[in-house]
């Protein structure tokens, strides 16, 4: 085989992988229509933000599903906190312990799992949330996990970094992910754009709001992939949202989101 062939039928499989071969995979434990309406971080402002109380408020107000932001404690604990410091210090830096008294009220990942039980064909996302590229050991942990809840059927995970997703395909490659992306200038150009979704063979795309457009959403339909979108707080642009056929919409305050969502035809 000539240097040339080999290019040529490099570029084939890559072709090939990037495009045919890319296709999503549903949840088939998640029972509820779309557009799903989704709890971010489960409430805020009502309780505190991630929290077991702020799951149970959203999904006992008619919810479809949760989202929650999951880190590792420097014990190996995974905790449900969205911001990688506190205070000046790393989440990851801290042990459970410490953490927990930095922060009422703090839920692990578990905690999670134990309130969706209790609500059959619910959602949930979790988001990786690490400020580093390389995180092998939250990546591992949370597969780990997800296979041993019983909720991987309806469970996805997503997260801005794609080589954490790219482990998590490699370690998990069952489990469904969500590419995460928004428009940020401090974030690298490429990583604002969904391209490194149909690489990582992503089964959802989740562009922030301002991203979502009628073509957007036509690829993603083309393709099986969900379209899940965040954080929606805005009676317009929620009804604008669930019209143009977005598969999930994300919002702070549940009363609020079910009210505009069903202001017209859901």
């Amino acid at each position: 085989m000539t240097i040339l062939s080999a290019v040529l039928m490099a570029a084939a499989l890559l072709a090939l992988w990037r495009g045919v071969l890319w296709r999503g995979r549903p949840l088939p434990g998640v029972t509820r229509a779309e557009p799903l309406l989704v709890g971010h971080r489960g409430v805020r402002g009502h309780v505190p933000e991630n929290t077991v109380a702020a799951f149970r408020r959203a999904l006992d107000a008619g919810l479809d599903g949760l989202e929650t932001d999951v880190q590792r404690t420097l014990d190996a604990r995974l905790v449900l906190v969205h911001d990688t410091h506190v205070g000046a210090v790393a989440v990851t830096a801290l042990p459970f312990d410490a953490l927990r008294e930095r922060i009422a009220d703090l839920a692990t990942l578990d905690d999670c799992f134990e309130v969706v039980r209790a609500y059959p064909g619910t959602w949930l996302n979790l988001e990786l949330k690490t400020w580093r590229w390389f995180a092998p050991a939250l990546v591992r942990s949370v597969a780990r996990a997800v296979r041993s809840s019983g909720l991987a059927d309806r469970t996805l995970v997503s997260s801005f970094n794609p080589l954490a997703l790219a482990m998590l395909r490699v370690f998990a490659p069952e489990l469904r992910v969500g590419y995460l992306w928004s428009s940020d200038p401090a974030t690298p150009r490429l990583l604002r754009t969904p391209w490194p979704a149909g690489w990582l063979h992503a089964d959802a795309l989740h562009p922030h709001r301002t991203l979502v457009t009628e073509a957007l959403v036509a690829r993603a339909r083309r393709r099986g992939l969900a379209l899940n979108t965040w954080t929606v707080n805005d009676a317009a642009d929620v009804a604008r949202l669930r019209d143009m056929g977005v598969s999930g919409i994300m919002a702070d305050d549940p009363t609020e989101l079910l009210r505009a969502a069903r202001g017209g035809s859901r």
